[in-house]
């Protein structure tokens, strides 16, 4: 095209040529009609001589010119002269954040001010189903004001239908391609994360994560290579704004942000942890990692786990510490990733590591507390006794670990260090086998952990924790798996002990509020509910039950953000997981409810793999396959959690509900009588469960429904 630069197009005045690329030549020019300066980009050939091409780009931009978004480039005019087409857009004053990179690496907290309002952008595009495609620094505008704006938006997803299959044309929109895009898949909002967190690293490191001479070569790292830390590039980066970009950058896209308000919402956060800590308040992140058991007898796994779970409650206790929940530290059982990975994925500057031996009586602890970001050991220490000193060696490790924090102890908390939930050794050994069973969370285990909890309250009659555990494992019988309202009746009377013996226990106010839930008082559920995640904000289960009332109770908005909170506090919860998308069908937003339903198709196998006996868990995994019409899979989860459980009140339930979902409304029918027949009798539930909804209008369902 030869150069426009004086002439007049239409209505436009031409000033000055702005540049020019794959994707056409940009020019400034004068409106006259409207007295202001616009951007105006001719189309490339290919694009304007094409019909079926034009007509894809045309049908996309005007998608494109509906977004009015502070944060995106505004398309006024798609117009045609010449039998050239070109874009009116909105004239930008200022330089591309590409250069802006270039000239000085800009500090964090222009950084995150940068990646949010790019996020906002994206997410007011994602929201009317227009995805960019072609997100990457010289895309950014940046004004002297340091306002961002999107570019592009219409152009992208054309030359992605091309480019892909060619693994692009140019070197610069091949390093923020992602995986997905790049092996020439189906690609939705999460690709423009993806590049998001490409823009991401370059702010803070000023270098992409995948560098190389050859576009093929960066191609094949972004397939088959983890991408650097930032961290790794630059130390200054802190841990939480690493782990941000991280996540933006997880190959499986299942495992990334899955919107752009998750980053809004995690910066806003990181910014307000900040601002405390500008106040003095800042909090200093542990994660206890599992301890090591290193005993001659490999059942004494039990021991191990529950030792580090035992200082996670201790140190919870101290204002200034803050502790990464249990679940999520338990996934990296086991693991051999070094402190750095470990710290970033789990959000920690400081990671505690153990070992534990303990044959008969006699018992070794090694315990070592390691700074990240210094990747230094800050204190370590080995302890050797009998199983009876195990108390004194839980206070010392506290007491070390405060002070090598630098942690400024408050009287009270002084004395909540001292503090023994009980000196009994044989009781503590029977509280921390029940625990283990319980947490294997299938019925026969369930069970097992209710005498372990009665042989430590026998031993210590005074053992608070251990009447909250009794309580939590009633409470669970009921729910899950055996409807007897006996069991609810002794829920609350051990929860009552627990807190009669101690009125600090967060899992006893937790159980308590199952079990008021499940006797369907839930003003009681929730108090108790919103008490247990007052003393401690990372139990899962006091949010899940909240989740539980509030979904209840057709307050589906509330319920969704709590039962997002169960998932990022324990990721194989797969309960709050159905609930979630339960909410999200009530709710007609079915994006969300899919997005939900593809998450548990990851995250049952990954749990059955762990616990292969939980029927429970096979029967959702059958509903799951069934929402995502895999059918036959789901037949055969089914029959598996029916050899598990024959006669199970909530397996038949269940298993009408899957049947509803598969449509086969008689076998629903049949199998929603049985369970009736065998005790089921949350019918409050079972109007208003979705599953359900293929048999509501049968006379049969009806019939069932009579006088409930």
């Amino acid at each position: 095209m030869i150069n426009l630069v004086g002439q007049k197009i239409l209505h436009y005045r031409i000033v000055e040529k702005l540049g020019e690329g794959g994707m056409g030549v940009v020019y400034k020019a004068e409106d006259s009609k409207l007295k202001r300066d616009v951007a105006i980009k001719f189309l490339p050939h290919q694009i304007s001589a094409n019909k079926e091409e034009r007509q894809r780009f045309e049908i996309e931009a005007q998608a494109a010119a509906a977004l009015n978004h502070p944060n995106i480039a505004t398309i006024y005019a798609i117009e045609e002269a010449d039998n050239e087409v070109f874009i009116a857009m909105e004239f930008i004053n200022g330089i591309e954040l590409k250069d802006r990179i270039s000239q000085a690496k800009p500090e964090i907290d222009e950084s995150l001010n940068i990646i949010e309002q790019i996020a906002k952008g994206l997410g007011a595009a994602h929201q009317k189903g227009i995805t960019h495609r072609d997100i990457k620094s010289s895309n950014i505008m940046i004004t002297p004001s340091g306002q961002i704006k999107i570019m592009d938006f219409g152009l992208a997803k054309v030359r992605g239908v091309s480019q892909i299959t060619k693994f692009g044309t140019t070197l610069g929109t091949t390093a923020y391609m992602s995986p997905e895009q790049a092996r020439g898949e189906h690609v939705d909002q999460r690709t423009d994360i993806w590049s998001l967190g490409v823009i991401a690293f370059e702010l803070t490191t000023g270098k992409p994560p995948y560098e190389g001479e050859f576009e093929q070569a960066i191609i094949y790292s972004i397939l088959n290579e983890e991408p650097k830390s930032p961290v790794s590039v630059n130390k200054n980066i802190p841990l939480k704004v690493d782990k941000i970009i991280m996540k933006m950058l997880t190959k499986n896209k299942e495992h990334r942000y899955q919107n752009t308000g998750e980053i809004i919402n995690d910066i806003e956060q990181l910014r307000t942890n900040s601002a405390s800590a500008d106040t003095g308040e800042e909090k200093k992140t542990i994660a206890v990692l599992p301890f090591d058991n290193i005993s001659p007898d490999k059942e004494a796994d039990y021991f191990a786990d529950g030792l580090a779970e035992e200082l996670i409650t201790n140190l919870s206790k101290i204002k200034e510490i803050k502790l990464v929940a249990r679940t999520n530290t338990m996934r990296y059982k086991g693991t051999d990733k070094d402190i750095t990975t470990l710290g970033r994925e789990l959000g920690a500057r400081y990671l505690m590591q153990g070992s534990v031996r303990k044959y008969k009586d006699d018992l070794r602890v090694s315990i070592q507390l390691m700074d990240v970001a210094q990747e230094s050991q800050l204190w370590g220490e080995n302890f050797k006794g009998k199983l009876e000193d195990v108390f004194d060696i839980q206070e010392k490790v506290s007491n070390e670990v405060t002070a090598a924090l630098r942690v400024n102890l408050s009287l009270s908390e002084k004395v909540g260090l001292t503090k023994r939930a009980t000196v009994n050794a044989e009781a503590f050994d029977n509280y921390l086998r029940a625990r283990e069973f319980l947490y294997r969370f299938t019925k026969s285990a369930v069970e097992i952990a209710i005498n372990f909890f009665q042989k430590a309250i026998e031993a210590d009659p005074r053992y608070a924790s251990a009447y909250a555990g009794l309580s939590e494992a009633y409470a669970h019988l009921y729910f899950f798996f055996k409807r007897n309202d006996e069991l609810l009746d002794k829920a609350i009377e051990s929860g009552m002990k627990a807190l009669m013996y101690d009125p600090t226990l967060s899992e006893a106010y937790a159980s308590l509020s199952l079990a008021y839930y499940n006797k369907k008082n839930y003003p009681e559920a929730s108090a108790a509910g919103l008490k247990a995640i007052e003393l401690d904000p990372n139990n899962y289960t006091a949010y899940w039950i909240l989740g539980r009332v509030y979904h209840s109770t057709d307050r589906d908005m509330e319920a969704v953000q709590l039962f997002k909170k169960v998932n990022s506090l324990n990721p194989d919860f797969y309960t709050a997981y159905a609930d979630l998308s339960a909410c999200y069908q009530r709710l007609g937003k079915m994006d969300e409810f899919h997005q939900t339903v593809e998450t548990l198709m990851e995250v049952y196998p990954r749990y059955i793999s762990k616990h292969p006996d939980d029927s429970r868990a096979h029967i959702f995994y059958a509903s799951a396959l069934a929402g995502a019409g895999k059918a036959e899979q789901a037949k055969y989860e089914c029959e598996k959690a029916l050899e598990l459980s024959p006669k199970d009140t909530l397996m038949l339930y269940n298993v009408a509900c899957l049947n509803s979902q598969l449509g086969d409304k008689k076998k629903s029918i049949e199998y929603l009588t049985m369970a009736i027949d065998n005790g089921y009798v949350n019918y409050d539930w079972l109007k208003r469960d979705p599953d359900l909804n293929n048999v509501r209008n049968e006379p049969a369902f009806i019939e069932l429904l009579k006088g409930k």
